[in-house]
């Protein structure tokens, strides 16, 4: 084994299938370094679209941090929002994630989280054609987010299922 003085990521990048999306979760230790590596991949045909996958309950459940979600937003990268899964995380609800991730990093708006949670996470998981937003033949649901504050979530904030 000869290391090859790059982080985990930059070493696997040449060996990912280049024509599928790559969802990268639990990037809490992503270096400014490994989002210019990908998007160097994306800009050379290398990797298809790359999308970063926030968390944020399970990962303060597995490692008590938080990824560097200002570096993400500032260098452009696709973000999507999951929950993980119960074995990390007390609660399978992407409101407590939209409202962790606005707790700790205020200045990120309600729409960028709403599109996050949304149109996002239906193109990385390739069905945007059918879900992720209002057009024409594709089958939105619509939540009502109750209890904001001048557009901010609150720890009082809910959802209620109208479609």
């Amino acid at each position: 084994f000869k290391p090859a003085g790059k982080s985990s990521l930059q070493t696997v990048l040449p060996y990912l299938n280049k024509k599928q999306s790559l969802i990268l979760v639990h990037d809490v230790i992503t270096a400014e370094e490994d989002i210019k590596a990908v998007q160097r991949s994306t800009a050379s045909d290398q990797l298809s679209t790359v999308f970063y996958c926030l968390c944020p309950n399970a990962n303060k459940y597995i490692t008590n941090s938080l990824p560097d979600v200002n570096s993400l937003v500032k260098n452009n990268c696709k973000i999507v929002l999951g929950t993980d899964s119960l074995a990390s995380n007390h609660q399978l609800n992407i409101l407590e994630e939209m409202k962790t991730l606005q707790q700790h990093f205020p200045e990120i708006t309600l729409a960028q989280l709403l599109q996050w949670a949304t149109v996002n996470g239906a193109m990385a998981l390739n069905m945007h054609t059918a879900l992720g937003s209002f057009e024409k033949g594709k089958l939105p649901g619509i939540v009502l987010i109750e209890n904001t504050d001048h557009l901010q979530l609150t720890g009082s904030s809910a959802v209620k299922r109208v479609l």
